[in-house]
Protein backbone atom coordinates (compact mmCIF):
# COMPACT_ATOMS: atom_id res chain seq x y z
CA UNK A 1 0.00 0.00 0.00
CA UNK A 2 1.50 3.37 -1.01
CA UNK A 3 2.32 5.93 1.74
CA UNK A 4 3.52 8.83 -0.47
CA UNK A 5 2.76 12.34 0.78
CA UNK A 6 0.60 14.77 -1.10
CA UNK A 7 2.53 17.40 -3.15
CA UNK A 8 2.03 20.22 -0.59
CA UNK A 9 3.41 18.09 2.24
CA UNK A 10 6.41 17.04 0.13
CA UNK A 11 7.26 20.71 -0.54
CA UNK A 12 7.14 21.53 3.17
CA UNK A 13 9.37 18.59 4.02
CA UNK A 14 11.88 19.70 1.36
CA UNK A 15 11.98 23.27 2.72
CA UNK A 16 12.50 21.95 6.24
CA UNK A 17 15.45 19.83 5.10
CA UNK A 18 17.08 22.79 3.34
CA UNK A 19 16.69 25.03 6.37
CA UNK A 20 18.18 22.40 8.65
CA UNK A 21 21.18 21.96 6.33
CA UNK A 22 21.77 25.74 6.16
CA UNK A 23 21.60 26.03 9.94
CA UNK A 24 24.19 23.30 10.39
CA UNK A 25 26.50 24.94 7.82
CA UNK A 26 26.21 28.36 9.46
CA UNK A 27 26.90 26.85 12.85
CA UNK A 28 30.04 25.18 11.55
CA UNK A 29 31.28 28.47 10.06
CA UNK A 30 30.61 30.32 13.32
CA UNK A 31 32.45 27.71 15.36
CA UNK A 32 35.43 27.67 13.02
CA UNK A 33 35.55 31.48 13.13
CA UNK A 34 35.94 31.41 16.90
CA UNK A 35 39.35 29.83 16.46
CA UNK A 36 40.53 32.25 13.76
CA UNK A 37 41.85 35.46 15.29
CA UNK A 38 42.30 36.93 11.80
CA UNK A 39 38.52 37.27 11.43
CA UNK A 40 38.07 39.22 14.66
CA UNK A 41 37.93 43.03 14.44
CA UNK A 42 40.71 44.91 16.23
CA UNK A 43 38.95 46.59 19.14
CA UNK A 44 42.14 48.04 20.68
CA UNK A 45 41.74 51.83 20.80
CA UNK A 46 44.48 53.87 19.16
CA UNK A 47 46.68 55.87 21.54
CA UNK A 48 46.75 58.66 18.94
CA UNK A 49 44.32 61.49 18.33
CA UNK A 50 42.94 62.17 14.85
CA UNK A 51 45.41 64.46 13.07
CA UNK A 52 42.67 66.98 12.31
CA UNK A 53 44.39 69.87 14.10
CA UNK A 54 47.97 70.99 14.76
CA UNK A 55 47.26 70.69 18.48
CA UNK A 56 46.44 66.99 18.06
CA UNK A 57 49.58 66.46 15.98
CA UNK A 58 51.74 67.94 18.76
CA UNK A 59 50.06 65.73 21.35
CA UNK A 60 50.62 62.72 19.09
CA UNK A 61 54.32 63.57 18.85
CA UNK A 62 54.68 63.35 22.63
CA UNK A 63 52.73 60.07 22.62
CA UNK A 64 54.93 58.56 19.89
CA UNK A 65 58.12 59.50 21.75
CA UNK A 66 56.97 58.05 25.06
CA UNK A 67 55.63 54.89 23.37
CA UNK A 68 58.91 54.63 21.44
CA UNK A 69 56.92 54.16 18.24
CA UNK A 70 59.09 55.17 15.25
CA UNK A 71 56.34 54.50 12.68
CA UNK A 72 53.80 56.60 14.59
CA UNK A 73 56.40 59.33 15.00
CA UNK A 74 57.43 59.46 11.34
CA UNK A 75 53.78 59.61 10.24
CA UNK A 76 53.47 63.08 11.79
CA UNK A 77 55.86 64.70 9.31
CA UNK A 78 55.53 65.68 5.65
CA UNK A 79 57.73 63.26 3.71
CA UNK A 80 58.39 65.69 0.87
CA UNK A 81 58.74 69.02 2.65
CA UNK A 82 59.80 68.48 6.27
CA UNK A 83 62.96 70.12 7.60
CA UNK A 84 64.41 70.21 11.12
CA UNK A 85 66.60 73.26 11.81
CA UNK A 86 69.12 73.26 14.63
CA UNK A 87 69.69 76.32 16.78
CA UNK A 88 72.49 78.54 15.39
CA UNK A 89 74.23 78.51 18.78
CA UNK A 90 74.58 74.72 18.54
CA UNK A 91 76.22 75.11 15.13
CA UNK A 92 78.74 77.59 16.50
CA UNK A 93 79.69 75.23 19.32
CA UNK A 94 79.98 72.06 17.24
CA UNK A 95 81.20 72.18 13.66
CA UNK A 96 80.15 68.55 13.13
CA UNK A 97 76.47 69.38 13.46
CA UNK A 98 74.51 69.89 10.23
CA UNK A 99 72.43 73.07 10.03
CA UNK A 100 69.32 71.04 9.16
CA UNK A 101 68.05 67.65 8.00
CA UNK A 102 64.99 66.42 6.15
CA UNK A 103 62.34 63.74 6.69
CA UNK A 104 64.80 60.88 6.28
CA UNK A 105 67.03 62.23 9.02
CA UNK A 106 64.05 62.74 11.33
CA UNK A 107 62.78 59.22 10.74
CA UNK A 108 66.30 57.80 11.22
CA UNK A 109 66.98 59.33 14.63
CA UNK A 110 63.62 58.22 16.02
CA UNK A 111 64.02 54.63 14.79
CA UNK A 112 67.61 54.35 16.03
CA UNK A 113 66.82 55.91 19.39
CA UNK A 114 63.45 54.29 20.10
CA UNK A 115 64.63 50.79 19.15
CA UNK A 116 68.04 51.00 20.81
CA UNK A 117 68.62 48.46 23.59
CA UNK A 118 70.93 51.01 25.23
CA UNK A 119 68.07 53.47 25.76
CA UNK A 120 66.28 52.70 29.00
CA UNK A 121 63.67 55.45 29.11
CA UNK A 122 62.49 58.48 27.15
CA UNK A 123 60.37 61.24 28.64
CA UNK A 124 59.07 64.32 26.84
CA UNK A 125 56.97 67.21 28.14
CA UNK A 126 56.37 70.72 26.89
CA UNK A 127 53.85 73.55 26.83
CA UNK A 128 51.80 74.23 23.71
CA UNK A 129 51.28 77.80 22.66
CA UNK A 130 48.35 79.11 20.63
CA UNK A 131 48.12 78.39 16.92
CA UNK A 132 49.23 81.46 14.94
CA UNK A 133 48.98 82.92 11.48
CA UNK A 134 52.28 83.39 9.64
CA UNK A 135 54.21 86.63 9.92
CA UNK A 136 55.28 87.69 6.39
CA UNK A 137 58.38 89.43 7.78
CA UNK A 138 59.74 86.53 9.84
CA UNK A 139 58.32 83.31 8.40
CA UNK A 140 59.32 81.54 5.16
CA UNK A 141 57.79 82.99 2.01
CA UNK A 142 57.51 79.46 0.61
CA UNK A 143 54.61 78.77 2.97
CA UNK A 144 52.50 81.66 1.70
CA UNK A 145 49.12 80.64 0.33
CA UNK A 146 49.37 77.03 1.55
CA UNK A 147 47.33 77.40 4.73
CA UNK A 148 50.42 76.85 6.90
CA UNK A 149 50.11 77.69 10.60
CA UNK A 150 52.74 77.83 13.33
CA UNK A 151 52.97 77.18 17.07
CA UNK A 152 55.57 78.14 19.67
CA UNK A 153 56.41 75.40 22.15
CA UNK A 154 57.96 76.39 25.49
CA UNK A 155 59.31 74.56 28.50
CA UNK A 156 60.73 71.65 26.51
CA UNK A 157 61.78 68.87 28.89
CA UNK A 158 63.40 65.81 27.34
CA UNK A 159 65.16 63.00 29.19
CA UNK A 160 66.86 60.11 27.42
CA UNK A 161 68.26 57.57 29.90
CA UNK A 162 70.96 55.35 28.41
CA UNK A 163 73.15 52.53 29.66
CA UNK A 164 76.49 53.48 31.17
CA UNK A 165 79.16 50.92 30.19
CA UNK A 166 81.40 52.09 33.03
CA UNK A 167 78.71 51.70 35.67
CA UNK A 168 75.51 49.83 34.71
CA UNK A 169 73.75 51.02 37.87
CA UNK A 170 74.29 54.68 36.99
CA UNK A 171 72.68 55.55 33.61
CA UNK A 172 73.84 58.40 31.40
CA UNK A 173 71.00 60.90 31.05
CA UNK A 174 70.76 63.31 28.14
CA UNK A 175 68.65 66.17 29.44
CA UNK A 176 67.01 69.05 27.61
CA UNK A 177 65.39 71.52 29.98
CA UNK A 178 63.58 74.78 29.34
CA UNK A 179 64.18 75.12 25.60
CA UNK A 180 61.68 76.21 22.98
CA UNK A 181 60.67 75.21 19.47
CA UNK A 182 58.65 76.61 16.62
CA UNK A 183 56.55 74.16 14.60
CA UNK A 184 55.00 74.81 11.18
CA UNK A 185 51.99 72.72 10.10
CA UNK A 186 50.46 72.24 6.68
CA UNK A 187 46.92 70.96 5.99
CA UNK A 188 46.33 68.11 3.55
CA UNK A 189 42.89 68.63 1.94
CA UNK A 190 43.26 65.34 0.06
CA UNK A 191 43.38 63.31 3.26
CA UNK A 192 40.24 63.87 5.28
CA UNK A 193 39.05 62.45 8.60
CA UNK A 194 35.39 63.08 9.34
CA UNK A 195 35.33 65.65 6.56
CA UNK A 196 38.25 67.61 8.08
CA UNK A 197 41.71 67.93 6.52
CA UNK A 198 44.59 66.31 8.35
CA UNK A 199 47.80 68.17 9.26
CA UNK A 200 51.51 67.38 8.93
CA UNK A 201 54.59 69.02 10.41
CA UNK A 202 56.61 70.70 7.65
CA UNK A 203 59.23 72.43 9.81
CA UNK A 204 60.62 72.22 13.34
CA UNK A 205 62.98 74.94 14.56
CA UNK A 206 65.00 74.17 17.67
CA UNK A 207 65.45 77.18 19.99
CA UNK A 208 68.11 77.09 22.69
CA UNK A 209 67.35 78.92 25.92
CA UNK A 210 70.38 80.02 27.91
CA UNK A 211 70.65 80.11 31.69
CA UNK A 212 70.49 76.43 32.60
CA UNK A 213 71.90 75.30 35.95
CA UNK A 214 75.69 74.91 35.82
CA UNK A 215 75.54 71.22 36.76
CA UNK A 216 73.38 70.40 33.74
CA UNK A 217 75.11 69.60 30.46
CA UNK A 218 73.62 71.95 27.88
CA UNK A 219 71.94 69.58 25.43
CA UNK A 220 69.30 70.72 22.99
CA UNK A 221 66.70 68.59 21.25
CA UNK A 222 68.71 68.88 18.06
CA UNK A 223 72.00 67.79 19.64
CA UNK A 224 70.33 64.76 21.25
CA UNK A 225 68.63 63.80 17.98
CA UNK A 226 71.93 64.06 16.17
CA UNK A 227 73.41 61.34 18.39
CA UNK A 228 71.08 58.80 16.81
CA UNK A 229 71.05 59.85 13.16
Amino acid sequence: MSTSLPPASRRLARIGTLLSTAAVALGAVALSGCDDDATKPDLTPSPYLAATSPENVIDNLVTAVELRDPEGYAALFDKDAFVFRLDPVDLQGDSNLPPFWNYDGEAAWSKNCFESTDVRRIELEWNKGPLQELDPENDPEDYSGQGVRKMLITGVHLEVDTNNPANPTDPVIFLVSGDRATFYFKPDPNHLVGGQPTWKIVEWRDIRVEGRPLLVIENTFGSVKNLYR
